[in-house]
């Protein structure tokens, strides 16, 4: 009997030393953001498509980070999208617990826009969200369009945009000089909506939009009704330079698609280098990102949460449904590359796109 004691004795000492041996050597440690807050910060305001399409993100991604922290969302517009940006790099902490979800800055970034004063390199860049605009003619513009390669014979029209200094409306100037069409840039439409309806109104004959709009208004009314023609979708382009077509939009030409069927061959010049620039930033039309210095367990945290949100089908449906278009993530560790071949963008290619953003 005393001997089957003294083994019990034993057995609750070993027991003892075992629970107070440190952790880490048997048990992972706690998820990083296990009992905190994260605070995403949209850089435009309520109600408009970078704060509808981040608010679903963010209502999805909530149970696919480990720990699952409770998640807040503030907006912070202003300064065209760059009022978040400064926010994120200069005043919030970089201890992993506030993301931001944005509408990228990178044109603000390569003409050297003072409202702009962050450095976008040094920011912690979680995810990329792919984005692409399709732009399309009225039919009746002179002397009639009856396929994309017609926009070359028309005598003039009016090209609607948003702002001088809209990444959207530099890419799509580039693109109709490049072509070589006679057109009058006609800008200061608020949003896509007054831009389009000018258009049905033959106020402009001419407007690009992302594809949710062009999908859920353009296609079934405007192309459908025989008013307008798509002339080519925009694309992205790699590291190496070469342009890459959407997936998103197989049905119709990208840009060098079109340029390549009208003269044969791709261009070269000042403003064809211009446009590839531009076009890296399609990878990364919407970014998530942290401070520059969060902790590498909240980077890590984050991207395997957009990786398994990649899978989560209930996501992929709602976010089609909303958007009219797919959630094509890239892992931010993509997005180096990119951003560093924006940051190493040759002057020539700078001015030439800060003069678009300065006129008409």
């Amino acid at each position: 009997m005393k001997r089957i004691s003294w083994h019990l004795s034993c057995l609750l000492a070993a027991a003892g030393f075992m629970a107070n041996f440190p952790r880490s050597g048997y048990a992972a440690e706690a998820p990083f953001y296990k009992g905190k807050t994260l605070t995403v910060i949209i850089n435009y305001a309520a109600g408009g498509p970078t704060d509808i399409e981040g608010r679903l993100v963010v209502r999805h991604l909530a149970k696919h980070i480990p720990g699952q922290p409770l998640v807040v969302v503030n907006n912070m517009p202003g300064a065209g999208g760059a009022v978040g940006n400064n926010y994120l790099g200069e005043v919030a902490k970089p201890d992993g617990l506030t993301m931001g979800y944005f509408t990228n800055q990178f044109l603000n970034s390569l003409t050297a826009d003072p409202s702009l004063r962050v450095d976008l390199s040094k920011f912690a860049y979680i995810v990329g969200v792919e984005g692409v605009s399709v732009a399309y003619l009225r039919k009746d513009t002179p002397p009639g369009i009856n396929e994309a390669k017609d926009i070359v014979k028309v005598q003039r029209f009016r090209a609607g945009g948003l702002s001088v200094n809209s990444a959207k409306d530099v890419r799509f100037r580039l693109q109709l000089d490049l072509l070589g069409v006679p057109y009058q840039y006609v800008t200061g439409y608020n949003s896509n909506s007054n831009a389009r309806l000018a258009l049905e109104r033959n106020e402009v004959q001419f407007f690009t939009e992302g594809t949710p709009g062009y999908r859920s208004q353009v296609q079934p009314r405007l192309v459908k009704m025989g008013v307008v023609i798509p002339i080519y979708a925009d694309e992205f382009a790699n590291a190496e330079g070469q342009f890459l077509p959407s997936p998103e939009v197989p049905d119709i030409p990208s840009f060098s698609q079109l340029y390549h069927q009208i003269f044969g061959k791709l261009g070269s010049g000042v403003l064809w280098e211009s446009l590839k620039v531009i076009s890296f930033t399609h990878s990364m039309q919407r970014l998530a990102a942290l401070p520059p210095g969060s902790p590498p367990q909240a980077v890590a945290a984050l991207r395997q949460a957009f990786a398994s949100l990649r899978e989560d089908s209930e996501f992929i449906q709602e976010f089609k449904k909303v958007t009219r278009s797919e959630p094509r993530f890239k892992a931010g560790s993509d997005a180096d590359p990119l951003i560093k071949k924006l940051a190493q963008a040759p002057m020539e290619v700078r001015n030439t796109i800060r003069k678009y953003t300065e006129t008409k």
